[in-house]
């Protein structure tokens, strides 16, 4: 009998490392969550307030960026993108299905909501041009804050502005 309790306590370890492993495996990853990252802009002598929302779920994503002139209630212009995606070790794969821009109301003012448009729709056909349909994002969480890396104008780096953005958890 003294022989057979090693192989019971090799076996009850290893049952409950499977656990533990199973229940790692439905845990949800970290970057999912509701994102934002604000800050002012200077163009013309004009200043915007700009707000990224960045809304992260474990297989799609859907991004906005208000701009909004300073000191103004109205919103200048929303851009919009979302679509699927995925994760690759540490990578976040965002692959576009749908452009955004804000509803206008009867007096041609930005409503603060966006419409969207998917592939064959003359807004997407417009606008495509400055998107990259795939792009890859390498990404860090640290409690309530998300770094998120991409390289959105595709010239193979990270140097641009808006391409390496520190998002707070909201």
């Amino acid at each position: 009998m003294k022989k057979c309790l090693p192989l019971y306590s090799i076996l009850i370890l290893f049952i409950s490392l499977l656990i533990q492993s199973c229940e790692s495996l439905n845990k949800d990853p970290e970057f999912i969550g509701t994102w934002q990252f604000t800050e002012k802009i200077t163009s013309n002598d004009l200043v915007f307030n700009t707000t990224r929302t960045l809304i992260l779920t474990k297989n799609s994503y859907e991004e906005t960026y208000t701009i909004q002139r300073e000191n103004s209630t109205v919103i200048s212009s929303i851009i919009g993108t979302r679509g699927n995606l995925e994760m690759v070790r540490s990578n976040l794969i965002f692959e576009l299905k749908e452009l955004g821009t804000c509803t206008l109301n009867e007096s041609e003012i930005c409503t603060g909501s966006v419409q969207w448009f998917g592939e064959g729709t003359q807004y997407w056909t417009d606008n495509i041009v400055y998107f990259k349909k795939i792009v890859t994002g390498v990404f860090e969480v640290t409690g309530t804050t998300l770094r998120l890396t991409r390289d959105i104008n595709r010239d193979g780096d990270y140097e641009d502005t808006g391409e390496d953005v520190i998002f707070e958890l909201i």
